[in-house]
């Protein structure tokens, strides 16, 4: 099954919100420092796969109470994530059936893109709100995020397929 037979296909609520949530719980666990600035955001790329393969489960709305709920677990400003990941998914919603006609080697590049925002709208909003100036090291978690995604996209797709199949 590819990407685009998977659209006519149904997926149950409860898939996402499970994914969701094991995100969420890979965002938050405590890894040592050094490995910090490496590790892609999980949210942001399950908020990604499931805004571009189920906008209609997945959305802005969505997204900014993602965001919320990552604000609180890493006692960030209340906002920031929900802001930065709603303006993310605003463009890759803009630009979604365009996104999902590329093969991979091209998503890479949209889902660099969506992250390099993200991680944009963070930095900025670090610097207006707490002067707190953030090195080049931001950017090694939306390469990182970038160059999982082939594989991430495809563990959704079959975590998707299988949940179908448990009915």
């Amino acid at each position: 099954m590819n990407e685009l037979d998977d659209f006519a296909v149904p997926v149950r609520l409860r898939t996402i919100v499970i994914s969701f949530v094991l995100a969420l719980l890979l965002d938050l666990m405590p890894f040592p420092f050094e490995m910090f600035f490496w590790l892609p955001e999980w949210t942001a790329l399950t908020l990604l796969y499931w805004s571009l393969h189920r906008p209609q489960w997945s959305g802005m709305g969505v997204a900014f109470v993602l965001g919320l709920l990552v604000d609180v677990g890493t006692a960030a400003s209340l906002g920031l994530h929900a802001l930065s990941y709603t303006v993310m998914v605003f463009f890759v919603l803009r630009y979604r059936r365009q996104i999902m006609l590329y093969g991979y080697a091209m998503q890479i590049f949209a889902v660099l893109a969506a992250l390099l925002c993200n991680q944009t709208v963070l930095v900025a909003a670090r610097l207006f709100l707490n002067h707190q100036i953030i090195t080049w090291h931001s950017l090694l978690a939306p390469v990182s995020g970038a160059l999982v995604w082939p594989l991430f996209s495809q563990i959704l797709m079959m975590f998707s397929a299988s949940s179908r199949r448990i009915r």
